[in-house]
């Protein structure tokens, strides 16, 4: 489906909120899932989370995050009429419904593709609590958002083993129903393994920023595949099995420096 980009902000250095006319109808996507952006002419493309549908517009919301200096020149060119592709919705998305109390794991970068699947959970009437890590100083965008729909709010430092032992010591000393987590390859291990100590459901979404994607794109749903213990790590266009987390960290590794984002900045979406 060719579309037309008919907004285009830069939300920080490093951040782009671009809003996209459709035509001729587009399938309905689900929180978790996500679509490619194809530059028709120059054969690249991107994956980014949907983070709002307006039907009556026939328009949906987008979020670019860490985006080359080719992407970035792409999308100014597009805004004034450079031919691109929308495919999708790709990926597996989150189940939702009123599991009760969920907890809801993310770093700065990661509320962006947080910020649909926590909508969509608060809709369907969950308790909600937030543990945010590794948020710089100021503020992020959507963090004021992510608050108001959340009835609970942990903020970690940016030390990473501060935020290990907080997401240990919440897991640990709080029941809760479900737990969502989106984020780098560390988090996703962390998250799970203390899930699957404390018998807690996860459901987990890899989120990579560009300097470890490795030629993928950077979404990619985690879960272990039937009675194994064996990994399942679906993509666009890579998808494998890994016989534990630490095998998963090797491919994906630890994002060595997160994306800093320009201080208060919150834009509604």
């Amino acid at each position: 489906m060719t579309i037309k980009i008919i907004s285009k902000k830069n939300l920080s250095d490093q951040l782009i909120k671009l809003e996209i006319k459709q035509s001729g109808g587009f399938d309905a996507v689900k929180p978790g899932q996500y679509v490619l952006l194809r530059f028709v002419a120059e054969e690249t493309a991107i994956t980014l989370p949907v983070i709002k549908t307006e039907p009556l517009r026939e328009t949906i919301t987008l979020m670019a995050a860490s985006v080359s200096d080719k992407i970035n020149s792409l999308l100014n060119l597009c805004v004034t009429g450079i031919q691109i592709a929308l495919e999708g919705p790709f990926g597996q998305p989150f189940q939702i419904e009123n599991f009760g109390t969920v907890l809801c794991i993310a770093n700065h970068q990661s509320m962006v593709p947080l910020y649909p699947v926590l909508t969509a959970l608060k809709a369907a009437g969950n308790h909600i609590t937030c543990l945010l890590t590794s948020i710089p100083e100021g503020d992020s965008v959507l963090e004021n958002e992510i608050r108001n729909l959340s009835d609970s709010w942990i903020n970690s430092d940016e030390n990473p083993r501060r935020a290990s032992q907080i997401l240990e010591q919440t897991l640990r000393i709080q029941k809760y129903d479900q737990v969502i987590a989106i984020g780098p390859a560390k988090t996703i291990r962390e998250a799970c393994t203390i899930s699957t100590t404390t018998k807690t459901p996860i459901q987990a979404m890899l989120y990579l920023n560009e300097k470890n994607q490795k030629g993928q794109h950077g979404i990619f749903r985690v879960s272990v595949c039937g009675n194994t213990r064996a990994l399942c790590v679906d993509g666009y266009n890579f998808n494998a099995y890994y016989t534990s987390y630490e095998e998963m960290l090797k491919r994906f590794g630890c994002e060595r420096a997160e994306i800093e984002t320009q201080r208060n900045i919150n834009i509604p979406v």
